[in-house]
């Protein structure tokens, strides 16, 4: 019976036993089971984050992407809104703006301010003894004690007075030295601004340096683009109320080369969308114009009619020559209007470039490449007072070759001879071939009349087509006088169907030669093939 309750007991343990290791077996699987899930919930939301981040990345690239586009589409906005941006402002030159106000600043002298309170006889004083103190003596005691707080007394009180003394004096100084610079802030904005009337007075009196100071700050206030410089120089002539202003060109790379940014994913970059260099150049040369009516705007804004009757503006680029690494200062644009022909533009509805061809502008056909022209200059004009000179009268020095001109700089040598010579109100028209189409007007009574005049920059020989062309410009024209000038010459056919044609004058290399020495005293080179020595 006990053994069979032993073998009861140790069944019931072993029971006992498997079952416990049953639970820890499957407590075990259970725990495992949970690491798993735990393992994979993190590596899922570790992946979940990866997407993520590459999602905002990606998001991020787009958008710097993005602002990249925006910030240059927004620059080449401002560039090409140089003109708008500048009508808007309506006074380029407001002398009040220019005084200065005086507001008297406050005094304040800080802690020197704080007075010290005296020192007080009741902190110094001993305690008065009692009745059985001055019985045993204590009164011999006090009147000691006495003597000697009053002798601290005295002694706090001289170094409490000698501290206020220092402090008055200290405030005084403060308050002189404030007072001083007042008065120096004040005689300063009084001579500024006595400066400034002075300058208002002499600039409509018509003085040249004034005019040529307020000028000078109209147009460097301008409110132009990063980039686009602001430095201009200014002449003036009051006996002919003439200006000639000449400011200073942005490089090249102003215009953004770039026209859009996209991110690529695949690259991991951001690559941006060239802008066509037509555009680019196009752009260049559109900012140059407005930069130039810009000028020519302001100059007549700030002046009067009776000041200035007519305005010259020349422009050009500081940069390096790419063959010699040399400093250069090249004209790429210049353009003279009258008061009266420029009041006649509305300027915030037409095209810059179009309407400087209107104005007879000379620039350069390549501006974007620095290809440099000779600015447009009347010899009256000498007697400007630039601070610059060279950049008056570049390349005036050295005799011109005829051949070697551009198309507009031919043609407004060929304006002013004529003019010289007194032909009126010309007209230039647009020339499909390497010359130009004009009508000008001869105030003769007897010989004068409506002319149509047409140069030819020609090496060799004028073939007989551009004769009878011109013949048939006069007939579409109604003029009584055609003009033929070439620099090289012309065959027997040209000179026969002239001389079939009485109207028709052709003027050749070496006669042109003279007449720009005779009526604009300048020497120059014709460069082109001569007239046979028959008819030479």
């Amino acid at each position: 019976m006990a053994q069979s309750k032993g073998q009861q007991r140790r069944e019931r343990q072993r029971r006992e036993a498997l079952q416990a290791r049953k639970a820890q077996e499957r407590f075990i699987a259970q725990q495992q089971r949970e690491a798993e899930r735990h393992e994979r919930e993190t590596k899922r939301a570790e992946a979940q984050a990866e997407r993520d981040r590459k999602v905002q990345y990606a998001a991020d690239r787009t958008a710097e992407a993005n602002e990249l586009a925006n910030v240059i589409t927004a620059r080449a906005e401002t560039l090409a809104a140089v003109l708008i941006t500048g009508l808007k402002r309506r006074a380029p030159l407001d002398f009040r703006m220019m005084r200065l106000d005086f507001t008297a600043s406050a005094w304040s002298p800080g802690h020197l301010a704080d007075t010290e309170q005296p020192p007080r006889w009741e902190s110094f004083a001993p305690p008065v003894p009692g009745l059985l103190s001055r019985v045993f003596g204590g009164d011999d005691r006090y009147n000691q004690a006495v003597q000697q707080a009053r002798l601290r007394f005295e002694q706090d009180q001289a170094a409490h007075l000698q501290r206020e003394a220092h402090r008055a004096a200290q405030l005084e100084r403060l308050r002189q030295h404030h007072a001083q610079r007042e008065g120096e802030r004040r005689r300063h904005v009084d001579q500024h601004n006595a400066e400034v009337d002075a300058l208002q007075q002499a600039f409509r009196q018509g003085d040249q340096e004034a005019v040529e100071r307020g000028l000078r700050l109209a147009l460097e206030a301008a409110p132009l683009p990063d980039g686009v410089p602001r430095e201009v120089e200014v002449g003036y002539r009051k006996d002919s109320r003439q200006v000639l202003v000449v400011r200073e060109l942005p490089n090249t790379d102003v215009i953004p080369t770039e026209v859009a940014f996209r991110y690529v994913k695949v690259r991991d970059a951001i690559e941006s969308t060239p802008r066509k260099p037509a555009e680019v150049r196009q752009r260049y040369a559109d900012l140059l114009a407005q930069l130039a009516l810009l000028a020519l705007r302001d100059t007549f804004v700030v002046t009067s009619a009776q000041q200035v009757d007519e305005v010259t503006v020349n422009c050009h680029l500081s940069t390096v020559d790419r063959a010699t690494g040399k400093a250069i200062r090249p004209c790429l644009l210049t353009v003279s209007a009258t008061r009266e022909k420029f009041e006649e533009l509305v300027l915030d509805k037409l095209e810059p470039q179009d309407c400087l061809r209107h104005l007879n502008a000379l620039m350069s056909p390549h501006p974007y490449d620095v290809e440099p022209i000779r600015p447009i200059f009347d010899p009256d004009l000498t007697r400007f007072r630039l601070v610059d000179a060279h950049s008056v009268a570049a390349g005036l020095d050295s005799r011109t070759v005829l051949v070697e001109q551009t198309p507009n700089e031919f043609e407004h040598l060929v304006r002013e001879l004529f003019e010289a010579m007194g032909m009126k109100s010309w007209v230039t028209q647009a020339s499909r071939d390497d010359g130009l189409d004009a009508i000008a007007v001869n105030p003769d009574p007897v010989m004068g009349g409506l002319a149509v005049i047409q140069a030819k920059r020609y090496f060799k020989s004028v073939p007989v087509e551009a004769v009878r062309a011109l013949w048939g410009t006069m007939e579409d024209k109604k003029a009584g006088t055609g003009i033929l000038v070439t620099t090289s010459y012309f065959g027997k056919a040209g000179h026969d169907f002239a001389h079939r044609n009485e109207r028709l004058r052709l003027i050749e290399g070496p006669e042109l030669k003279h007449l720009i020495k005779e009526f604009l005293d300048r020497d120059v080179i014709v460069g082109a093939k001569q007239p046979p020595k028959t008819r030479r």
